[in-house]
C-alpha cells in the first residue's frame, strides 16, 4: 500500500482530527522508536493509500509542523466542495477562507491540528489526473467523502 506522510507534534491530536474531524479512517496504530512514538496510518475509505501521522521529532521535522512555506500539506478533494466545507466546519474544523473559485475548481483552504494548510477542492472536469510532480499522490473517493489528491512528500 503506498503511503505518505505527514509531520505532527501530537500523534493523538493529529489522530482526532484526521479521523474525527476529516473522516478518515484509522489503518494501523503501534508502537514505533523509541520516546514512545506511534507508527499511525489513516486512510480515506476504501482507499489504497495510507497517510503516516509521523511525530516530529528532530529539530527540521518541527520546524515542518504549522507552516509549509505557503504549499499545503495535502489537496483533498471532493465531488461537493459546499456540502464538505459545511460538513467540516461543523465539526470544527478552521478554514482561512470560503470556497473561491480557480481556473482549476473551487477551493478553500483549512487548517489541522497544529496549523498545517490543507486545501479542500473540487476539481471542474470529472476525472481526476495525476500532476506528475513530485506532489502526485492521489486518491479517489465518490460524493461528499474526502480524497487526499496531493501531498507534499513531507
Amino acid at each position: 500500500m503506498p503511503l505518505t506522510g505527514v509531520f505532527v507534534n501530537d500523534q493523538e491530536a493529529a489522530v482526532d482530527f484526521y479521523t474525527n474531524k476529516l473522516g478518515l479512517k484509522k489503518i494501523q496504530d503501534e508502537p514505533y522508536g523509541e520516546g514512545g512514538a506511534r507508527w499511525i496510518t489513516v486512510s480515506p475509505a476504501e482507499m489504497r493509500i495510507s497517510i503516516v501521522l509521523k511525530k516530529a521529532e528532530k529539530e527540521h521535522e518541527k520546524a515542518m509542523v504549522g507552516r509549509s512555506d505557503g504549499a499545503p500539506i495535502l489537496t483533498l478533494g471532493t465531488d461537493d466542495i459546499y456540502a464538505a466545507y459545511d460538513r467540516l466546519r461543523e465539526r470544527g474544523v478552521r478554514f482561512l477562507g470560503e470556497p473561491y473559485r480557480h481556473p482549476w475548481g473551487i477551493g478553500a483552504l483549512l487548517l489541522d491540528q497544529d496549523g498545517s494548510p490543507i486545501l479542500l477542492q473540487q476539481e471542474s472536469g470529472e476525472r481526476l489526473v495525476a500532476s506528475g510532480t513530485s506532489l502526485g499522490t492521489e486518491f479517489n473517493m465518490h460524493g461528499t467523502d474526502l480524497r487526499v489528491l496531493e501531498t507534499s512528500g513531507r
